[in-house]
């Protein structure tokens, strides 16, 4: 591939990469007002089921089960990793730890993708790449010291959640990257979707029974309508079509603009605050995602 053709090829991965970016920054501010009334567990509940419901009828409507066999096979261990096992871990991690630890904790996904594609062999792992991730991963720790950190006893249980969350959406987004040739990134998390979300579906089936859904606000439902329609089907799909087209560390160096982003929207819509530690440590995250980019 050409030099200037590789630009042109790239660039629809970066602009969903920078979507996914948005999409999920954002949510942490619409998550937050949604669960004052609705239960974690419930949220799960409708994430998952919107998902298995949404992509059950697309794959329905392209050709029936019989043609998704094969495809389902390769697909149901992805979807255990990145839906099944990365919300549940991610859910009850967040209960037990501080904001502050999961930033961190959160910011790891680059690190472990990449080690997961050097060892798999799926990518050249230079020192610019490796640099650029070190960079963007010291910004988003600086950020989170402005939230303060406090290292009790008590939190050890949600880090350790946390951590085995982010280690198999790690797994998800670098052992995805062979299937995307053969089934495409729609059909792939589709199929992932399906087999993993129907687990969450049966486990938060109770929470979701208990919940009083008639009694939500307006502004309730707006965010359960955002999470679930943005931050579930839409964003999953973005992720696996940024990973078809560039190389999966660089999917993950983008996702350090979370943080910023995250804090640019409730800076905005919640009357949040942010300091000099914010200003320092998204430069260094900006610094950091470009140096990977080149790299």
């Amino acid at each position: 591939m050409s030099p200037t053709a590789r630009p042109a090829s790239a660039l629809p991965g970066f602009l969903a990469a920078g979507g996914c970016v948005l999409i999920w920054g954002a949510n942490y501010s619409i998550a937050k007002r949604l669960l004052l009334e609705v239960d974690p567990l419930a949220v799960a509940f409708a994430r998952a089921a919107a998902g298995v419901l949404f992509f059950g009828v697309l794959l329905l409507a392209r050709g029936g089960w019989r043609s998704h066999l094969d495809g389902l096979k390769r697909a149901a261990p992805l979807g255990f990793l990145g839906i099944f096992a990365n919300q549940l871990l991610f859910m009850s991690g967040l209960k037990r730890t501080t904001a502050a630890h999961s930033a961190i904790l959160i910011a790891l996904l680059p690190v472990f993708v990449l080690l997961i594609s050097a060892v798999r062999h799926f990518e050249p792992v230079g020192l610019p790449k490796v640099a650029g991730i070190l960079i963007a991963f010291a910004g988003v720790c600086v950020i989170a010291l402005e939230r303060g950190i406090d290292f009790q006893g008590s939190y050890l249980a949600g880090d350790l959640l946390t951590l085995a969350g982010v280690l198999a959406f790690s797994a998800y987004t670098v052992l995805g990257k062979p299937a995307l040739r053969d089934l495409g990134p729609l059909r792939l998390t589709g199929l992932a979707f399906v087999t993993g979300g129907a687990g969450i579906v049966a486990l938060t089936f109770p929470a979701a029974l208990r919940q009083d859904w008639a009694s939500l606000s307006s502004v309730a439902l707006l965010c359960l309508a955002a999470v679930v329609l943005l931050s579930t089907l839409l964003a999953y799909i973005l992720y696996y079509f940024a990973l078809s087209r560039i190389e999966p560390s660089k999917v993950g160096a983008m996702m350090y603009l979370q943080p910023v982003v995250a804090a640019l929207v409730a800076y905005a819509f919640a009357g949040e605050t942010f300091g000099t530690p914010f200003l320092l440590g998204g430069g260094l995250v900006l610094s950091g995602v470009v140096l990977t980019e080149r790299g």
